[in-house]
This record gives structure tokens, C-alpha cells and sequence, in this order.
């Protein structure tokens, strides 16, 4: 009887619990109701807590000071960005990047759907049932598509999903698209990253919208500043950003 009864245990396990998709731990299916629901442990989620000090409010990049108030930097007083405001998750470094190169690099798809419900969470990202949405559309990336080809998913589609979802504003990839295909920005330097870039975008059907714009990477901006300005250009009447990790500069800036 005790044998049966273990066996009988043991074929209800799976049904009481998942395992982490980090680290394979075994975590109950009762999860306590966050943007990881069942799908990380406690350590694990932990590990990906959002970034909530010492990082530039215009751009995401990070401070010398850890703790320090969220405020522009430098370079942003300098330089206005062409967006109103920007929402990032946290730093590309440790765990969150690991999963964000999983998803890109190994076609973890299911991934991809947690690292937009962990940018989604962000609790200045506003929409119903709270507030009336800010945001007439959510708009991706735009891969051009022989990459898109290549990867076989646009990873900024993904990541768009739950912000739609929790905006009340559809996806709208038509947007936005490239004009051409440019070598990878990896390795560039700033300047070369916006020489990289310039002119690459083109949107249409934009007037007098207010869109969120979403990505999954942040390095330099350049990217995301030339595809700002593609939509304001084609009359969008504000620019948002939205992405899941910045990546620290080499250098740490002040505020």
C-alpha cells in the first residue's frame, strides 16, 4: 500500500508543480501571482528583479552610484532624446541577459513571452483597466527580412505582446519598417553604430498617433533614436519607448 501510495504521489507531481525555466528547479503550480507566475523560482526571479535606482530616466543607462535617484544624465541634458519617456526592465548583464540570449540565439520562444510580461509589469507603464491607455498602438522593431528569415521571429514582436495586452493598444508592426539591411551593430562604436543607422527607417500612417515603441536591447540608442524619429516624422504626435534590458556603456556615467 505504501508503494502504491508513492506511486500514486509521484504521478501527481507534475501536475502540482513546473520547473524554473532558468534552472529546471521544481516550482509549484500555486505561485504566488507576479510576472513569473510558475515559470522561475524564487532565486531565480529574484536574480531579475527590475531596476529601480541609479540609471539615467531618458536613455536607461546605468550610474556610477547604484543607489542613486533615477534622473537625466548628462548626455541627455546634452542631447534631448526624441521620445518622451523610456521604460527598461534592467541591465543586460547576469541572468536577464542569459535568458534574452537564450530566446534570440536558442529559439527559446516561450521565453521571449516572459521577458515581455517582466517589461509589461513595470508600474509606470500605465493602461486599463487603471487608466484609459496612453498609447493609440504598441510598435516593434522592425527587422529587415532577410534576418527575420534567418532568426525566423522578430524578437521585438514578442516582447510587444504583453504590452499590448496590458495597454489596451494593438501591434502595429506596419508602422515602421527598414529601408535596407546593415551589418550588426555588435562591436561598433557610438559614432559608427549612428552612421550604421541613419536614414534606416521609414514609417507611415503615423498621424497623430501616440505610440509605445518596443525592443528587446538597448545599447547605445542609436537605433531606437532613428526609428523615433522615422515615426515623428511621419506626424506620430509622441514616442514612447519600452525595452527589456540596457546595456551598460563601458563607461558609467553621473546624473
Amino acid at each position: 500500500m505504501l508503494r502504491f501510495a508513492r506511486r500514486f504521489a509521484a504521478c501527481l507531481a507534475p501536475l502540482r508543480e513546473s520547473r524554473c525555466a532558468s534552472c529546471a528547479t521544481p516550482v509549484p503550480l500555486q505561485a504566488p501571482d507576479t510576472p513569473f507566475g510558475a515559470t522561475l523560482c524564487p532565486s531565480c526571479a529574484a536574480a531579475l528583479a527590475r531596476r529601480t535606482a541609479g540609471y539615467c530616466t531618458r536613455c536607461g543607462n546605468l550610474f556610477a552610484q547604484a543607489d542613486a535617484p533615477p534622473a537625466p544624465c548628462g548626455n541627455c541634458l546634452a542631447a534631448p532624446r526624441p521620445w518622451n519617456r523610456f521604460f527598461f526592465h534592467g541591465a543586460y548583464q547576469g541572468l536577464l541577459r542569459d535568458l534574452i540570449l537564450r530566446f534570440k540565439n536558442g529559439h527559446e520562444l516561450a521565453l521571449g513571452n516572459l521577458l515581455g510580461r517582466l517589461l509589461a509589469a513595470h508600474p509606470d507603464i500605465p493602461g486599463p483597466p487603471d487608466t484609459v491607455s496612453p498609447y493609440d498602438a504598441i510598435v516593434p522593431m522592425p527587422l529587415h527580412p532577410r534576418r527575420l528569415r534567418e532568426r525566423g521571429f522578430n524578437q521585438a514582436l514578442e516582447a510587444a505582446l504583453p504590452l499590448a495586452a496590458k495597454c489596451g493598444a494593438p501591434v502595429m508592426p506596419q508602422l515602421l519598417g527598414r529601408t535596407g539591411y546593415t551589418r550588426p551593430q555588435a562591436g561598433l562604436s557610438l559614432n559608427e553604430r549612428k552612421a550604421n543607422v541613419r536614414g534606416l527607417f521609414a514609417a507611415k500612417g503615423a498621424a497623430g498617433m501616440r505610440l509605445l515603441l518596443a525592443d528587446d536591447i538597448a545599447t547605445t540608442c542609436a537605433s531606437l533614436e532613428s526609428a523615433a524619429d522615422a515615426l515623428l516624422r511621419a506626424g506620430a504626435s509622441s514616442v514612447d519607448v519600452a525595452v527589456i534590458a540596457r546595456t551598460p556603456e563601458a563607461r558609467t556615467l553621473s546624473p
